[in-house]
């Protein structure tokens, strides 16, 4: 072979390296080599501002008190008694007074009342009267229309009572009652029947302190006896906070303070009357109240404060501006160790599959050979996305952690827990 010819083969050898190297490149990926998924690795549940319910549960489970829970969770907070209103207007059933999409119920629906007497009223006048049955309710005109016993009521505003309530015979075996899509049974308060938007509006009217707590399902009552009674107690001084600020917000679209749901709290009435547990939960709230007017709340600056809760962190909770938009000075980021050894907790750890036509989507990219995290919040929530494309373009997703979440949600299988990403691989 002559020295020509060698030097030949030399740099056909290198070019052909050379080839095989940009190929393989970021930025120049072959089609056959791009990811089909992306494997978002993360840890918690939920918004991440205030206190975590695992987290309170762990640290109750090592003996911390529900001050002590409260007033780590919640910065600068204290634990105190003050004067509360007495009732409370919850809508189980009617139209969206907050404006949102898909909370609208239907214009009409039936009342069962089971297992006792009612009493339909006009103010303080007695309209009818029954033992148990159905009734059919809609709207009119503007009022409220009942169909009972055979016999039509048109009013403004209609009052049902039934037995074993402060209402109507409060020593009798109590009835409750079921009002078809609504989310609950309900056992305590009575019932005011309205108009609004055309359609009918029914409100659960109820005392604040007790009747209202004693109905709400967001934390379980299991862990009152499984190490938790403390944190039963801190969600019961958190969710009369919370109800007590917003009983200075009547919507009058409504005639009621809250809703029953996640836009405020979840409130189901007497839905899980025959649980086992129930009773912890009822002990955690009543160890929480003085009197119908007087009970243990959060404050800040000697004033109750708004306390935000969720399920679990991802190691350190959030600042209330990273996430929405106002800084609150009760709700910094502090360190949670308690949620991901808190015993029960599915969300301690959790996987979702971004596929490469979602992550396409997501990032307004021809196709997606790499994500990353790019930057994070104080809590370690992600700030900031990015991916490349084989083109070398990148695409780059920069949000608060909440509007993070939903915005890689839709397009992750299962959707996405959390905005606490760990860590981003693929296969």
């Amino acid at each position: 072979m002559t020295a020509r010819s060698a030097g030949l083969r030399a740099r056909l050898a290198a070019a052909a390296v050379t080839l095989a190297l940009l190929c393989t490149a970021p930025g120049i990926t072959a089609a056959a080599a791009l990811p089909d998924e992306f494997l978002l690795h993360g840890s918690g549940y939920g918004h991440g501002v205030g206190m975590p319910q695992y987290g309170a549960y762990e640290m109750a489970r090592r003996g911390h008190g529900a001050s002590r829970i409260l007033r780590h969770f919640y910065s600068g907070t204290a634990v105190e008694a003050r004067a509360t209103p007495t009732l409370i207007n919850v809508q189980v059933f009617g139209p969206d007074p907050y404006g949102y999409s898909g909370h609208d119920d239907p214009a009409k629906t039936d009342i069962t009342v089971r297992k006792g007497q009612w009493l339909l009223l006009a103010g303080s006048r007695l309209l009818a009267s029954g033992w148990g049955g159905t009734m059919h309710v809609s709207a009119q005109d503007g009022d409220a229309v009942v169909w009972a016993e055979g016999k039509r009521y048109q009013r403004e505003n209609l009052i049902l009572r039934w037995s074993g309530t402060r209402y109507h015979r409060p020593y009798v075996a109590p009835a409750v009652v079921d009002v078809v899509g609504a989310q609950g049974i309900y056992r305590h308060g009575q019932m005011v029947l309205s108009e609004s938007q055309g359609g009918v509006n029914v409100v659960n009217q109820l005392r604040l302190n007790s009747e209202y707590l004693w109905g709400l399902a967001e934390m379980p009552s299991s862990w009152g006896t499984s190490g938790g009674k403390e944190a039963l107690r801190a969600q019961a001084v958190v969710a009369r906070s919370y109800a007590l600020l917003k009983r200075d917000r009547w919507k009058s679209a409504c005639g009621c303070h809250v809703v029953d749901d996640v836009r405020d709290q979840n409130f189901v009435g007497w839905q899980d009357a025959a649980a086992a547990y129930r009773s912890a939960w009822i002990g955690a709230v009543s160890s929480t109240q003085l009197s119908p007017t007087r009970a243990v709340v959060l404050t800040s600056s000697g004033r109750p404060v708004q306390a935000h809760y969720y399920s679990s962190s991802g190691g350190r909770t959030a600042n209330s501006e990273d996430v929405w938009s106002s800084a609150l000075s009760h709700e910094r980021s502090v360190a949670d160790p308690y949620s991901a050894a808190a015993p029960g907790n599915r969300y301690a750890s959790w996987v979702r599959v971004l596929t490469q036509a979602h992550a396409r989507a997501l990032f307004d990219l021809p196709d997606v050979t790499a994500v990353w995290v790019v930057s994070r919040y104080e809590s370690g929530q992600v700030r900031t996305l990015r991916a490349r494309s084989s083109n070398g373009q990148t695409g780059t997703l920069t949000k608060s952690a909440d509007q993070l979440r939903a915005a890689v949600s839709p397009h992750s299988e299962g959707g996405l827990p959390s905005s606490w990403i760990k860590r981003v691989s693929t296969r």
